[in-house]
């Protein structure tokens, strides 16, 4: 995929992917994209927010050429990376009466996991109005392990008390400003 809005097309189909499995789970649950330390909103019940945390470069392809040859523009190697995102739950009545942030942390692994691969098509439809193109590029959606210090102080930054989490890479993302109508 190309352009800026690349790494909010995939937040989208993300988001997309969770709003499904978390709604056959817990219907009327909300998904969020919020910094953890306004992550919970005020409107209680059932909620999972999706924070990208960091962005890295791919290493292994941070020099793909990023396509055809034009005359009239230098060839420029794509902007490779890697988004680490992290899944947070909240449940209704702060799980006073069930665990719902268990069940909730459970079916969206469970979804990421049975399919780990977004494809193109899925990335466009849930990025309804953004203006990308999708090349025929998979992003990859693998879970990941951060300790416990690790994960303390990624909530300690943002001051807030720590809650059921996960983290998660999606990779390959590749930005690429090539335009041919704008020599250099």
């Amino acid at each position: 995929m190309t352009g800026s809005q690349a790494i909010a097309a995939v937040t989208a189909a993300l988001r997309r992917r969770l709003e499904q499995a978390a709604g056959d789970e817990l219907p009327g649950t909300r998904i969020t994209t919020r910094p953890l330390d306004k992550a919970r909103d005020s409107q209680g019940g059932n909620q999972v927010n999706l924070f990208l945390y960091l962005t890295l470069p791919n290493a292994a392809t941070r020099n793909l050429d990023s396509g055809p040859f034009h005359p009239a523009a230098p060839r420029r190697p794509l902007l490779a990376l890697n988004l680490h995102y992290l899944i947070s739950v909240y449940g209704q009545d702060e799980d006073d009466a069930g665990p719902y942030s268990h069940r909730l942390l459970g079916n969206v692994m469970q979804a990421l996991h049975s399919r780990p691969v977004m494809t193109p098509a899925e990335i466009e439809a849930a990025a309804a109005g953004c203006d990308f193109q999708c090349r025929t590029q998979r992003v990859s959606i693998s879970l990941q392990t951060l300790s416990a210090d690790e994960m303390t102080k990624l909530w300690s930054a943002f001051q807030t008390q720590y809650r059921l989490s996960v983290a998660y890479e999606v990779s390959v993302v590749l930005l690429d400003d090539y335009d041919a109508s704008s020599p250099e």
